[in-house]
């Protein structure tokens, strides 16, 4: 089992939880890396991609606790997968040593339906 950068976060922000996460199927035991039902779990059978790209996934501070995050299959799935919780105001330093590293492009893929059309 490769332990990937989202496990790494989400034990981060689950150590910091006060109260048991409890959004819709909350109450439900789930497997720990896959966060399926036990007997839907797919991580004996999850494979990495090799491939020439990397991915930074910013999330909203609960968006990690989710069990049904689409981030999580990217990191499954892409060995290259950085993760940060987002803040504007307090960026992770690892984060911004990330983006000012030479080796590394970024291009921001936003999904349309959240953005406004600025005119630029």
């Amino acid at each position: 089992m490769r332990i990937h950068a989202l496990h790494k976060l989400y034990q981060q922000r689950h150590s910091r939880c006060t109260r048991p996460f409890l959004a819709r199927g909350g109450r439900i035991e789930r497997c720990v890396h896959c966060m399926l039902l036990p007997y839907l779990c797919i991580c004996s059978i999850k494979k990495t991609v090799p491939t020439n790209s990397a991915f930074l996934l910013l999330m909203y501070d609960d968006e990690i606790l989710k069990p049904s995050n689409t981030g999580r299959l990217i990191a499954d799935l892409i060995p290259d997968t950085f993760a940060f919780i987002w803040s504007r105001t307090e960026p992770d330093p690892k984060l911004l040593a990330l983006l000012k590293d030479p080796c590394w492009q970024p291009i921001i893929i936003f999904p349309a339906e959240y953005s406004e059309d600025s005119g630029y």
